[in-house]
């Protein structure tokens, strides 16, 4: 890539898949270092979290391979986003150089280290530019270590610290206590702790410049605590979970309303009445998710929130996975300054489209964000916002179904607004400035697919995701569809995409700004393989997602050997144990491992995983073969990471033992038939929940 492919990276929108793309155009302009400062320079005005190097990143280095632009990384993330991978060891910046300008850390949680975070309190002096840092996975067992941390004379200087996930449920696990030592005021600006930490904070004066906080609430004591402090009036921010009770009702793959909690309804009532949020400008409430349901406060809480008077002075509301319903949504709505509000998220509430009408006939003139995600709306819902609501700046709009966390072992849950409630949008004077659009799992068809692809409206798009809509075909006439002149990303994961569609999608001779595309979990084969081969936008891709395909040898060589992917920065080839195509025992064909096939790879992943169980099963090449691509100094450094944190466990040459669980081979009108089922299931339990009373 010459230097006006950087310089267009720099003045693109900042992302961490954008920056790694950045870090492969300097590698393979050969590490300049006049090169490597110049884009400091231009990346000096992006945030530091999308500054951020992937996991293979720092498998590599802990195998002794450092990558010329570490200097450019800001943000450090260890975490292993795949089965069965080892952990790679917390990186030292006293020995790692490479890590020492990191302003911001997470210290997961490690199988082969429990005390990692002593590790990193061992280190803190030393990173001399952080300033943000998030421990994942503390409970109440892990109190000594984070006193260590607080007790360390480099910690107050942090002025972003999350000890907690607002989304934990807490069944497994209590919170851990942290309590600095009085008479050194920290810098934090931001924390995430539980009501009575947050609590001992604000009363105890340690966090003066407290602007935003993430909090997790137990009990009707600490909601009492916590909202008598009348420095809860400094912040601007604030996210509440409240985690008072449980009463594990769940029913499992049936579509149900959820559980309200009215011990979780008396805290948010006790909190609400009297703590001072004048200052709040942005509040989110999140409860529990259920299988395929909710768990948390109910109508009565949210009615306090409502009564407080709060809800008319933010700029940013989000609810989220609380069984509230239609009626309680309404007067969320109605409660809001429709001229003030910017960001709305009403997500996996029970709403149906009766809550489209709470904002009919309206206008919110600065909002920019709207989610009503994982809900129920139909068609008439959809194409009510899309043609009776005034949102003129709209950018963002996420109107998905709830998609399952592991694809082919969970049902996802559909949000019906189909065909019709696409087309909608597609013709919305509200689309015009739409840069990022979900309707995943939404019942779209192929005239859903058509009608957003040929949109005249949707002049800005940049991200389109129609994954898990499984779908009868893609016309050859969408290749000179316009949302392809500003489109970066286009999902198509779990469509039942089949080698007839891809061929079609590849007769698309141009798409500008096209960066990324899923093909995941789709039965492609080897003839969609040499279509993408061929394809025109491939040499400027950096995502191409083949995950839990059923590609075969020869299209897998066809596209390795075609080294039209220039730009690619990852390469999946994991296939599920369930596929009953996986490539159990079989041999990758070399081609897809040469340097030469993919130049720009920074991460690879091959073999057969068990999603389900966390497993992995095969690594792509047997023991022998591994053992001497690990010795083979010619190997490249990505495969390498990759070898080096395999755990061998449950490896091996020839594939899960007989009897495993294989996904149905289907045909795929029979894979529609159910799909379009669980769509009219999905309308019935809307009219359940229309003629019952969630609250």
């Amino acid at each position: 890539m010459d230097n006006d492919g950087i310089d267009r990276i720099l003045a693109g929108p900042p992302s961490k898949i954008a920056f790694r793309a950045l870090c492969a155009a300097i590698d393979r302009a050969g590490n300049p270092p006049e090169l490597i400062a110049k884009c400091a320079q231009g990346l000096a005005a992006w945030p530091d979290s999308a500054r951020e190097a992937p996991w293979s990143w720092y498998a590599a280095l802990a195998i002794g391979h450092s990558k010329a632009t570490w200097p450019l990384v800001h943000a450090l993330d260890v975490s292993v986003k795949h089965c069965q991978l080892l952990d790679v060891a917390f990186p030292d910046p006293r020995t790692r150089p490479e890590v020492r300008q990191m302003t911001t850390v997470t210290v997961g949680w490690m199988m082969s280290d429990r005390r990692v975070l002593d590790s990193f309190t061992d280190s803190l002096a030393h990173w001399p530019d952080l300033r943000e840092v998030r421990v994942e996975y503390l409970s109440e067992h892990d109190d000594e270590m984070l006193a260590r941390f607080a007790e360390h004379e480099s910690a107050p200087r942090i002025e972003s610290l999350s000890l907690i996930t607002l989304g934990d449920s807490l069944l497994h696990s209590g919170l851990p206590t942290f309590r600095p030592p009085a008479g050194r005021p920290w810098r934090l600006r931001h924390v995430a702790v539980s009501g009575s930490d947050l609590a001992h904070l604000l009363r105890s004066g340690l966090a003066p410049d407290l602007r935003s906080a993430d909090v997790l609430v137990r009990d009707l004591d600490e909601a009492a605590e916590l909202a008598a402090c009348p420095e809860l009036a400094r912040l601007e921010r604030l996210g509440i979970g409240f985690r008072c009770g449980w009463n594990g009702h769940s029913t499992l793959m049936d579509l149900f309303a959820g559980n309200v909690i009215e011990q979780d309804n008396d805290a948010c009532e006790a909190f609400f009445a009297t703590a001072d949020l004048s200052g709040l400008r942005e509040l989110t409430v999140l409860g529990v998710e259920l299988v395929l349901g909710r768990h948390g406060l109910g109508a009565r809480g949210v009615d306090a929130i409502i009564a407080s008077g709060v809800l008319g002075r933010l700029t940013a509301l989000t609810l989220e996975l609380l069984p509230i319903g239609d009626a309680t949504i309404t007067r969320v709505v109605d409660a809001l300054d429709h001229e003030r509000v910017e960001h709305l998220a009403l997500a996996d509430l029970v709403a149906t489209d009766q809550t489209t009408a709470a904002f009919a006939a309206g206008s919110f003139p600065r909002l920019r964000h709207l989610d009503l995600s994982r809900n129920h709306l139909d068609a008439p819902g959809a194409s009510r916002l899309a043609a009776e609501v005034d949102l003129p700046v709209l950018e963002h709009l996420d109107l998905g179904g709830r998609v399952g966390a592991i694809q082919g072992y969970y049902q996802n849950a559909v949000q019906p607004i189909g065909d019709a409630g696409a087309s909608a949008w597609a013709t919305s004077r509200n689309a015009k400035n739409l840069t990022h659009l979900n309707m995943s799992c939404c019942g779209l068809g192929v005239d859903g697919f058509t009608a957003l692809m040929m949109s005249d409206q949707l002049a800005a798009l940049a991200t389109l995701n129609l994954s898990c809509n499984p779908c009868d075909g893609w016309p050859a006439a969408l290749r000179d569809a316009p949302v392809w002149r500003t489109l970066r990303t286009l999902d198509l994961a779990g469509t039942g995409f089949e080698d007839a569609e891809v061929e079609n999608l590849t007769l698309v001779g141009e798409a500008p700004e096209l960066r990324g595309i899923s093909l995941a979990y789709n039965p492609i084969g080897s003839d969609a393989a040499r279509a993408l081969a061929r394809w025109a936008p491939l040499p400027q891709l950096w995502e191409l997602d083949l995950h839990d395909t059923v590609i075969g040898d020869d299209g897998l060589v066809a596209l390795a050997a075609s080294q039209a992917a220039q730009s690619l920065l990852e390469l999946d080839l994991e296939q599920d144990c369930s596929n009953p195509h996986a490539r159990h025992g079989r041999q990758l064909p070399t081609e897809v491992i040469a340097r030469s096939s993919f130049p720009s790879l920074d991460a690879m992943y091959l073999g057969i995983v068990d999603e389900y169980h966390g497993g992995r099963y095969y690594a792509g090449f047997p023991a022998l073969v591994r053992e001497q691509l690990a010795a083979d100094p010619s190997t490249r450094t990505e495969l390498l990471a990759f070898l080096a944190h395999l755990d061998e466990s449950e490896l091996s040459d020839t594939g899960p033992e007989e009897g495993g669980v294989l996904r149905s081979s289907r045909t795929r009108a029979d894979h529609l038939a159910a799909y379009y089922s669980r769509v009219e299931k999905a309308r019935e339990f809307i009219q359940i929940v229309k003629e019952s009373t969630v609250e």
